[in-house]
């Protein structure tokens, strides 16, 4: 992974004051549509981890998603049987934008639309490769321009349709202008799909130089030394969707201790001993990180038979999820973790979930939760969720596969 910090791309913004053609899509694509590649992602024995997409932002550098690169150790880029190495050069991990670089590429940038052109309502494109399909476009409308409390941008909600392999994709206006890098969709609500905000894109650099400085005033300043992990460093989930049977790996990687606090996954996650969760900015394991109650589903071995109110709420860009459980220990059993025998403690939520986007009432739907909490390794082992409601409808498991120092 590469850490010398280049001079910041000059990326192509398009002038609002000249009027723009108006292109048709089979224009739109032909014209755009160079500049969307797959990204793949290995292991360190080269075994394929993740498929995303990326766009073409200068000479040499594309754009993607940090959360399509996790635990990769080699990276390439590729379109129409033509691939290439690439390295991450900056990234930006609180805002989910990675920049990646590639010696010897010339395919062409993309022009980037002002923020000032976004208009909601207006129809905007996707071009990127959902499940694979290489350089697929879908159209759909801006349908919302979300910002956080202090008014800055946070999120385009568009109707465009949205698939695993999407992640890290262009959206552009009908102009053929880039206004967003498709990320993300609302799995509990229909047609809720997300992209971040192009003008995030020229940041990156600077932001990523400011983190990677933050992070090492913070170990030098810090009451005890930042160490290197030792023993337990990779935790190794399968998530399932068990409605579509879909089913893929989820890592969370401890990378440095700081005190008490475990970092993870560049910082997207962090944990105190025995579990409890600090701090969670990337939802890689569906609904166990999207819903989890402040600190963590358990964090320390509960007592027998012990239960617990949880009443919380959790807001991610539009959508407020508002949960009312109560939580009660059920058992205790052994679980098998790879070679390990590893002593459990289940803990049972009963419920209700309530979805609100909007301002709006989505659906109120009963909700029910198992966890597996493993004493020995402070961590949840496996998590079960199930939710059945007009539009919710959730029925997963996250499950720990594997547990290795690296």
């Amino acid at each position: 992974m590469s850490r010398t910090f280049a001079t910041p791309l000059l990326l192509t913004l398009a002038l609002p004051a000249l009027a723009q053609p108006v292109l048709t899509p089979e224009t739109l694509f032909e014209q755009v549509s160079p500049s969307v590649w797959v990204v793949r992602t290995q292991d360190s024995a080269g075994k394929p981890l993740a498929l995303g997409s990326a766009v073409v932002i200068g000479p040499g550098r594309l754009i993607t998603n940090c959360h399509v690169l996790v635990r990769a150790k080699t990276i390439s880029v590729a379109r129409e049987n033509v691939s290439y190495g690439a390295t991450l050069e900056f990234p930006d991990a609180e805002r989910d934008l990675c920049q990646l670089k590639v010696a010897n590429f010339n395919a062409p940038p993309v022009t980037i639309a002002p923020p000032d052109s976004w208009r909601v309502g207006a129809r905007v494109y996707a071009i990127g490769n959902p499940r694979g399909l290489e350089t697929t476009i879908s159209d759909g409308l801006l349908s919302g321009i979300r910002r956080s409390q202090q008014n800055s941008f946070e999120a385009l909600q568009i109707t465009v349709p949205i698939s695993p392999g999407s992640s890290g994709g262009g959206l552009f206006d009908a102009q053929g202008r880039l206004i967003g890098i498709t990320t993300f969709v609302l799995r509990d609500a229909q047609n809720l799909n997300f992209a971040l905000p192009a003008n995030w894109i020229a940041e990156v650099p600077e932001r990523a130089q400011a983190a990677l400085a933050k992070r090492q005033t913070a170990a030098s300043t810090a009451a005890a030394p930042a160490a290197a992990p030792v023993g337990d460093r990779v935790f190794e989930y399968r998530l399932r969707d068990r409605m579509t049977g879909n089913a893929q790996s989820v890592v969370y990687r401890l990378e440095r201790t700081e005190g008490d606090q475990r970092i993870f996954n560049q910082g997207a996650r962090v944990e105190r001993e025995g579990g409890g969760v600090v701090s969670n900015r990337l939802a890689i394991g569906g609904e166990f990180d999207a819903v989890m109650p402040p600190g963590g589903w358990v964090s320390a071995r509960p007592e027998p038979g012990a239960g617990w109110d949880a009443r919380y709420e959790v807001r991610r860009n539009d959508l407020v999820v508002r949960m009312e459980l109560r939580a009660q220990v059920a058992d205790s059993s052994t679980l098998r973790v790879g070679a390990r025998d590893l002593e459990v403690v289940r803990v049972n939520f009963s419920g209700f979930t309530h979805r609100i986007t909007g301002g709006h009432m989505v659906n109120s739907s009963p909700y029910e939760a198992s966890v597996w909490y493993a004493p020995a390794i402070g961590r949840v082992v496996r998590f079960e969720a199930l939710a059945r409601g007009r539009a919710v409808q959730v029925n997963e498991s996250l499950e720990l596969v594997d547990i290795r120092s690296d």
